[in-house]
């Protein structure tokens, strides 16, 4: 069950904040990276046990998912921020 949790930050210190939210994932890709190696070796043996590399793939995809959900959170903390610190201009009535 995914959850929302929030909690709030100084203005100036998103960047930063989303930074570290972001470098956390890195573990992530790190363990797809790795799984991935283990299923091509896994495949190239003689006798390849095929349950084990499809559950391994099921891990990276649902592994790759969560990355991408996250990303997803971090580029609309970004877009809020960007508007938050560069508001459009106010339109002027053209009456």
């Amino acid at each position: 069950m995914r959850v929302k949790l929030q909690y709030s930050v100084e203005l100036d210190e998103v960047p930063e904040v989303v930074a570290e939210l972001i470098e956390d994932e890195g573990a992530r890709l790190t363990y797809c990276d790795h799984t991935i190696d283990t299923v091509c070796d896994a495949l190239r043996q003689e006798d390849p046990n095929i349950a084990f590399i499809i559950k391994k793939i099921d891990s990276v995809r649902q592994s790759l998912g969560t990355l991408d959900a996250r990303l997803q959170e971090m580029e609309g903390l970004l877009t809020g921020y960007e508007a938050a610190v560069n508001p459009p201009a106010p339109q002027e009535d053209s009456e």
